[in-house]
């Protein structure tokens, strides 16, 4: 049977052309894969012009040290750990998770007055061996690109004031729950010392010390007194043996030397005396001037002792015989040494005498105050501890304050955000080789797979 022919049109044509490219899967799947190469490249080059902006982070590698020396409390240090000495942590890899978070993205954005998808993701890298953070961000212009880095930078440096401050306030609300617990016990030490100074006669251990370098004065005082009192007597013993007075009574011979009335009837009994002496070798006993002259020495002999007893006392017959002072002026000054040092003994025995008064006084004294000693130094010990654990554990609360960058160590800006001179996105060329890489892959498949059975056959005959 034979068909008759017909002519086609444009339709059937076409037809037939894409009849025969679907029994061609290899080659429309290489039309479809040329098409989106080609609509890729043209998107890449037409689309609008981005610019790129680098800066670079560093963290200082080293600590840093102070230490405090305070008075009877001890040494306060306040120590900043290198970011890089423990291992348990690496603090550039925070900072990277940092500044690609919510937050630090967020007001950037906000500081820019942009959104935070306009403001899109920054590039960090980490330089392998060092403290570097190399930062990267696009935007669509050289100006926005800079300003974005820059934001970037200062929202990562308000976060990380935010998070020391923070960590500041809750370091301290627990510290001082502890402190005050500690103030409570330093007032309760110091409530206990006013307490027993105000019930004990002891208000510090310096009037215990004083009470006993007072007590060591007096016995020193009393030893060396003691010693001249025994020097003074011996002198005494010794001077009244060699006059054969005593003190006492060479003491009333000076008071009778010393009364004029006296002296006149001791002159009066001696003249008397010589002249009845004169009237007895000229007359002898009986006449009569001898006996009114007898009669005249009684009355002055009489009035003589008379007046004696009155200021001496009953020992005048002792007394008349040292009455010879006047003649011998060595000694008088004898008798004056003699009344001198009899003078000083009884002074000294009479200071001894007080002494050891003083003394058993305060021994008694410091019996109490021992046991008052004790008591108040178990109590300043007492308030001494809590003191010293108060002001250390205040200190360390103060210098805690001052290491604001133990968890958050600092960090500096080693090279400022670049304003970009040259476009990063896109690059023609880079596109145009792209597509045509991608082209001579794919046709490359292409070819492979439509002449896989000549290629298999070529292999199998030259194994």
């Amino acid at each position: 049977m034979q068909y008759p022919l017909v002519p086609q049109n444009q339709f059937d044509v076409f037809r037939s052309f894409v009849y025969r490219t679907l029994r061609r899967p290899y080659l429309a799947a290489a039309l479809v894969a040329y098409v989106v190469i080609g609509v890729a490249v043209a998107f890449y080059v037409t689309k609008a012009p981005t610019f790129k902006s680098e800066m670079e982070l560093v963290l200082p590698g080293t600590g840093a040290t102070a230490s405090v020396a305070i008075d009877d409390v001890g040494q306060v240090v306040s120590q900043t750990n290198a970011p890089f000495g423990g291992g348990g942590f690496n603090p550039r890899v925070n900072y990277k998770q940092m500044l690609m978070s919510r937050s630090v993205l967020r007001n950037a954005a906000d500081s820019l007055g942009i959104s935070v998808q306009a403001f899109g993701m920054p590039k960090i890298t980490l330089t392998e061996q060092t403290s570097i953070l190399d930062v990267a961000i696009t935007g669509s212009s050289e100006t926005l690109a800079q300003q974005k880095a820059l934001a970037l930078h200062d929202s990562l440096q308000i976060e990380l004031n935010r998070l020391r401050a923070d960590e500041v306030e809750r370091r301290d609300s627990s510290i001082e729950a502890v402190l005050e617990d500690y103030r409570a016990r330093l007032n309760e030490a110091r409530e206990a010392i006013l307490e027993f100074q105000q019930a004990s006669s002891l208000v510090s251990q310096h009037q215990f010390e004083q009470s006993v370098v007072r007590l060591q004065g007096l016995e020193e005082k009393y030893i060396y007194l003691k010693a001249e009192a025994e020097n003074v007597a011996d002198f005494v013993l010794g001077l009244s043996q060699n006059l054969g007075v005593n003190p006492d009574l060479a003491g009333k011979a000076f008071m009778l030397q010393s009364d004029i009335e006296f002296r006149s009837l001791l002159k009066e009994l001696d003249a008397s005396t010589s002249q009845l002496s004169e009237y007895q070798s000229r007359w002898g006993m009986n006449h009569p001037k001898v006996i009114a002259e007898q009669q005249r020495l009684e009355a002055a002999r009489d009035s003589l002792v008379s007046k004696s007893r009155e200021v001496v006392g009953p020992d005048v017959s002792n007394v008349f015989s040292k009455l010879d002072l006047e003649f011998n002026p060595k000694r008088a000054q004898m008798f004056a040494d003699l009344i001198n040092a009899s003078a000083k003994l009884k002074g000294a025995n009479a200071e001894i005498k007080q002494l050891e008064h003083s003394q058993s006084l305060l021994k008694e004294q410091l019996k109490i105050l021992a046991r008052e000693s004790a008591v108040l130094d178990r109590l300043q010990r007492e308030f001494d501890l809590a003191q010293a654990i108060f002001t250390s554990a205040a200190a360390r609360l103060e210098a805690g304050k001052a290491d604001v960058f133990a968890s958050y160590p600092v960090i500096q800006v080693l090279t400022s955000a670049s304003l970009p001179s040259t476009v990063n996105s896109p690059i023609p060329a880079l596109g145009i080789i792209a597509g045509l890489i991608g082209i001579i892959f794919i046709t490359s498949g292409v070819i492979v797979l439509c002449n896989r059975k000549t290629i298999v056959s070529a292999l199998l005959k030259t194994s």
